[in-house]
């Protein structure tokens, strides 16, 4: 008998808007699983929404649609409470949608923590956005392929995960992968090579509008990254085709991977935003 029905359908939506020189959560609606805790603005007027996961973690047979719209001219942030653990799962999958649509002017950062991938875990994810004229987003996507400090690495069954950004213009950003551990040998030369941790970032829009200067935010990031003992990790930093840039970096643990996501970040809030407030967790 199939194990598919003892899954949970989480559904999440959010739409922030502007008011004055303020951002606000103008709709909220959840079903559990997916909660989040109260919005709160930090520093630097950005409006900050945390997800919860009050069952612990994705189980076989979920299916998780979360719908995000950042309003004209709005500020807001999305992130996780903490790395997503995503457990053994015999038979089915589980699945993510993320939709987020980041309207004219509007700036957003979609930072999750990572997501934990348990041995036999199969786990699909599907990130789709939108960006307006004059938009700016920074979207971070990080794995850590097993409970490392339990000797569990790449014992997952399967991550297939798409990421798709497009403006009025069209596309702007595809990435995709489809993961499978005991189909490759991941730690071949040109795949991780021996570090189980990755990560990506993007930094997406109208960086012009927002007076950024995307060559030298790319120098810039590779620069500090060149500086990364080999045995904690290795990344890079590329021009998108336009509109845009992307880091990655594998790495040993995760939190080098967040030490590099969060130096960029910090560096395009004070460019943009004159202030460097921090993440709270």
């Amino acid at each position: 008998m199939s194990l598919h029905s003892i899954g949970r359908e989480g559904e999440l939506r959010l739409s922030f808007a502007r008011r004055g020189e303020r951002t606000i959560l103008a709709e909220q609606y959840s079903r559990p699983p997916l909660q989040v805790m109260r919005a709160i603005p930090d520093a630097a007027g950005i409006l900050c929404v945390y997800l919860l996961s009050p069952t612990g973690g994705v189980v076989q047979g979920d299916r998780y649609r979360i719908d995000l719209d950042i309003g004209v001219e709005a500020r807001a942030l999305f992130t996780t409470q903490s790395a997503t653990k995503i457990y053994r799962m015999p038979e089915e999958c589980a699945q993510q949608v993320t939709t987020i649509t980041v309207r004219r002017g509007a700036f957003f950062e979609y930072v999750p923590d990572a997501a934990i991938l348990f041995a036999d875990a199969d786990y699909h994810q599907r990130t789709e956005v939108k960006l307006e004229a004059g938009a700016l987003a920074l979207l971070y996507d990080i794995v850590m392929p097993g409970r490392l400090a339990r000797g569990e690495r790449l014992q997952f069954r399967r991550f297939a995960n798409r990421t798709r950004v497009s403006d009025a213009r069209g596309l702007l950003v595809y990435d995709a992968a489809d993961i499978q551990p005991a189909q490759f040998d991941l730690d071949a030369p040109g795949r991780l090579e021996g570090y189980p941790c990755w990560g990506s970032a993007t930094l997406v829009g109208d960086l012009a509008a927002w007076g950024l200067d995307a060559a030298a935010l790319v120098t810039d990031t590779a620069a500090a990254l060149s500086q990364l003992p080999t045995r904690d990790g290795i990344g890079g930093a590329s021009l998108l085709a336009r509109n845009g840039l992307s880091v990655r970096v594998l790495s040993q643990r995760l939190e080098t991977i967040y030490e590099a996501f969060s130096a960029l970040r910090l560096r395009v809030r004070d460019l943009c935003l004159h202030s460097t407030a921090p993440l709270r967790k």
